[in-house]
């Protein structure tokens, strides 16, 4: 009983298990003489026991909880939840649970006691411990009593300026008040950015400022007040003090919440800053660069974003640790390629075509040649591309036969490399005639093992048992499987040439023809088992159940490439959403269809409908005989390798499923809660020899999030790598709007523009939230988004903090701009710069 309130002078009061991350920080600060407003804490083992049985469960309590607010005066406190997670290094909990202020009277107290307590289980909270993969097993919440500060001012202040690359700034936001206007992102605060040494202002921004917080209420600003600003040197100057202070007792940058008040300086919270500063962001980026000069050809190379990046575009460092094993030379594409006649360059090892460029896979189109030879036979248009870089994101490679051994060399071995690729050219077509029914055994037998793998209790299998299964699944289902399945998409893309250039002299042009064989690709479908198309259609129509369904697709998924998510077994929920907005229309107008997405566009396609785009293709042509059945031929071998090259998918999904069961044992069994993905299959001897990898999730989860900040043009020469976080100008003809920023890096992608933290609607990601300000209860909406838009809001409020946390650009101080974008128009916001840019309108999207 006597443990269940502690006051902050208490030596038990600065242990989190105790008083939770923020009444422990409190505790420490008040007892390192900080101007710390009086309080007591409503310890973790009071919640434990109260919060199952009620609050007025326990009259002792209800007596030493009334003793201890007549301590502290029986005037107005404010009430902050201080959850044990809460203010931890890696996790700010930024207004994730409740904070109550101007709680006066017993009765009062009580109810905002338990709502705090009632917040750890919060829809935001919850998001929000999903997201940062925050242990839930042994959470508790305590809760902070605090005198209530009537400020005359109030805001937050960051001893290291966000921004600033070298960090010789301290960044304060302000407004009239108590602070929770700046935080909640109701007001645009003034703005001061001060020298850390000096503490002299080099910068100062007015705000809108038009209401303030009191102990009473909201209430407004008079119009003469919002033309002042809140704060002069002189708070300024004690405010560096402070700052300097608080940053020296905890060795590291905090994220600090003041108030003043007649005539005295107030801290009220000192957590944290858990994201990167622009010094550490410049330092990745650098880091970055460096890597990839060295990964650089001599003569020089061009990554592209292409084909592997629309399925896996973001991967976490365990998905692409594990994915590396398929791509590599002496992994599953390497030994397809050796199998269809190939030979990959030794020296490559475990390199593939791709590379990771600050957290996306992009095509080398230096290295790919050399996954079919040491001395390729052709190469990339490198300096055309420099010219028209447009022209690199479908790269077409051009034959040099003598380009590998010199000219004279290479006449003299002409013979010898066009037997290479009759070779080559052999062996497809040989492996073609037998493929379905090599592939059908192969996919019998992977089955009935994955089926087998996947209803095993894997939690009965020691770490290090399960460390042996992953490496063996890896290499069973990404190098053996997948040096098989592949090749459907082999066959089916020499198919898909050879036709293009059988019909380009009789349809006007090669693109004539490219359209001519799309068309004629129409109707191709995987066997049933596979048809992940006509089972989603039936699922919708009623003809199967959900639990027929997932039998089938149960392994499958939305982002299915990333281990890291969900599959719909794991998350019915998930299937539920996409059954029942498969027939909605998208936030924005669906992509057209290029070479690379035409099996996901030709299976939902009747084949009365395939049959009639096929005879119109032979009736354009205009010929007959011998020339059109080969044609015709050709088409038939196509459509049955794209739903070939799905059902390869299918499987490989399969596999890939028991991969992630085996990766979640591990991360269960060492209570990661999710931190298993950020790190790499190297990293799992350390994990299993039973070092603690924590601090390093933390690190790489803040680094990936970095790197994906940063702008990286689709199209990058190694003589430019500086382009890795330059912002692109935007397109002309775009809509421009000048904010402030607030969370550096670059997203594009559909508006979806609310004016109430309300759901988005079912299935919708990728979206930029375009909002009035971002209290906590948005946090939900944050993990679906890939950018943030602010009408008022500061640097330092909590929706820009989460933001920072989770990785999303965003930019405030747009006014009004809830009314001038529509959901659906396309965006590009610059988090850096704080500049918007709308490159499209729905309107011209829906004809309108």
């Amino acid at each position: 009983m006597s443990e269940w309130i502690v006051g902050l002078e208490s030596p038990v009061a600065v242990e989190v298990s105790v008083s939770g991350g923020k009444g422990a920080s409190l505790a420490a600060l008040w007892q390192a003489g900080l101007p710390v407003p009086e309080a007591f804490i409503i310890t973790t083992a009071a919640y434990r026991w109260l919060h199952l049985h009620g609050i007025r469960s326990d009259p002792r309590f209800l007596d030493r909880l009334r003793q201890a607010y007549e301590q502290l005066g029986r005037g107005p406190v404010a009430v902050r939840s201080s959850a044990t997670a809460e203010d931890a290094a890696e996790a700010s909990f930024a207004g994730q649970q409740e904070t109550i202020l101007g709680v006066e009277g017993e009765a009062a107290l009580v109810e905002a006691i338990e709502r705090c307590w009632q917040s750890l289980q919060g829809e935001r909270a919850v998001a929000y411990r999903a997201r940062q993969g925050v242990d839930e097993g042994h959470l508790a919440m305590a809760v902070v009593v605090q005198r209530l500060i009537d400020a005359d001012s109030a805001g937050v202040l960051f001893t290291r300026h966000p921004f600033d690359p070298q960090g010789r700034t301290m960044l304060v936001e302000a407004s009239w008040g108590l602070g929770e206007t700046v935080v909640a992102g109701r007001v645009q605060p003034d703005r001061y950015v001060l020298d850390r040494d000096s503490g002299q202002v080099r910068e100062r921004h007015l705000g809108l400022k038009a209401i303030r917080r009191t102990p009473r209420g909201e209430e407004h600003v008079a119009p003469e007040l919002q033309q002042r600003f809140c704060l002069d040197e002189s708070v300024l100057s004690q405010l560096v003090s402070l700052g300097r202070q608080v940053e020296q007792y905890y060795g590291a940058p905090r994220d600090v919440e003041w108030a003043w008040a007649a005539g005295r300086l107030y801290l009220l919270q000192a957590r944290p800053i858990t994201t990167a500063d622009a010094a550490q962001r410049e330092r990745w980026r650098q880091e970055e660069i460096a890597r990839l000069r060295q990964l650089a050809a001599p003569g020089g190379t061009v990554w592209v974003r292409y084909n592997l990046s629309e399925v896996l575009p973001a991967p976490t460092p365990m998905t692409w640790s594990v994915v590396s094993r398929l791509l590599a030379a002496d992994g599953g594409f390497g030994a397809m390629n050796r199998s269809l006649g190939a030979e990959p360059d030794p020296a490559l090892g475990s390199l593939s075509a791709f590379d990771l460029v600050a957290g996306r896979p992009m095509l080398n189109l230096s290295r790919l040649p050399r996954m079919q030879s040491a001395r390729p036979l052709f190469d990339y248009p490198f300096e055309e591309y420099r010219q028209h870089p447009e022209r690199a994101l479908e790269p077409k490679p051009r034959l040099q036969p003598l380009a590998a051994y010199g000219c004279l060399g290479g006449v003299l071995r002409l013979p010898i490399l066009l037997w290479r690729l009759g070779r080559q050219r052999a062996a497809v077509q040989r492996q073609m005639a037998d493929y379905p029914q090599r592939m059908t055994e192969r996919i019998r037998s992977f089955t009935q093992q994955c089926r087998q793998a996947l209803e095993q209790d894997w939690s009965t299998l020691s770490p290090e048992q399960l460390l042996r299964k992953l490496h063996e699944w890896i290499e069973q289902t990404l190098v053996v499987f997948a040096s098989e399945s592949l090749k459907a998409t082999v066959f089916a893309d020499t198919l898909w040439n050879e036709l293009t250039l059988r019909l380009a002299p009789h349809l006007g042009g090669v693109e004539a023809a490219r359209a001519a064989v799309g068309r004629l690709a129409l109707g191709a479908r995987p066997p049933l088992d596979a048809d992940l198309a006509e089972a989603l259609r039936q699922l919708q129509a009623g003809q199967i159940s959900r639990t027929q369904f997932l039998e089938r697709f149960g392994h499958r998924g939305p982002h299915e490439m990333e281990l890291s998510q969900p599959r719909w077994r794991d998350q019915p929920a998930l299937l539920d959403r996409l059954v029942h907005v498969s027939a909605a229309p998208s936030l924005c107008p669906a992509p057209s269809n290029s070479d690379a997405s035409a099996v996901s566009a030709v299976s939902s396609v009747s084949a009365a409908s395939a049959l009639t785009d096929e005879e119109t293709v032979w009736q354009q042509l205009r010929v007959s005989g011998p020339w059109r059945d080969r044609c015709r031929q050709l088409a038939q071998q196509l459509r049955l390798f794209l739903g070939w090259r799905e059902t390869g998918k299918h499987y490989l999904m399969l596999g890939y499923a028991v991969i992630r069961r085996i990766l979640l044992e591990l991360d269960r069994h060492y209570g990661l809660h999710g931190g298993i993905f950020y790190l790499t299959i190297d990293d799992l001897p350390r994990l299993l020899a039973g070092e603690n990898l924590r601090s390093l999730i933390a690190a790489n989860r803040l680094r990936y999030q970095t790197l994906l900040s940063l702008e990286v043009p689709p199209v990058l020469f190694s003589d430019d790598l500086e382009a890795i976080g330059r912002p692109a100008p935007p397109p002309p003809g775009a809509d421009l709007f000048q904010g402030v920023p607030l969370s550096a890096g670059v997203a594009e992608g559909p508006a979806l523009v609310l004016t109430e933290p309300t759901a988005a609607p079912p299935g919708q990601t990728g979206y930029i939230l375009v909002c009035p300000s971002t209290d906590p209860a948005w946090v939900p909406l944050f993990a679906h988004a890939k950018g943030l838009i602010m009408e008022t809001g500061g640097v330092l409020s909590h929706g820009a903090i989460v933001a920072r946390e989770f990785g999303l650009p965003a930019v405030a101080g747009l006014p009004h701009i809830t009314r001038q974008i529509r959901t659906g128009d396309s965006l590009r916001l610059d988090g850096g710069t704080g500049q918007v840019a709308r490159l499209s309108t729905i309107a011209a999207h829906d004809g309108r």
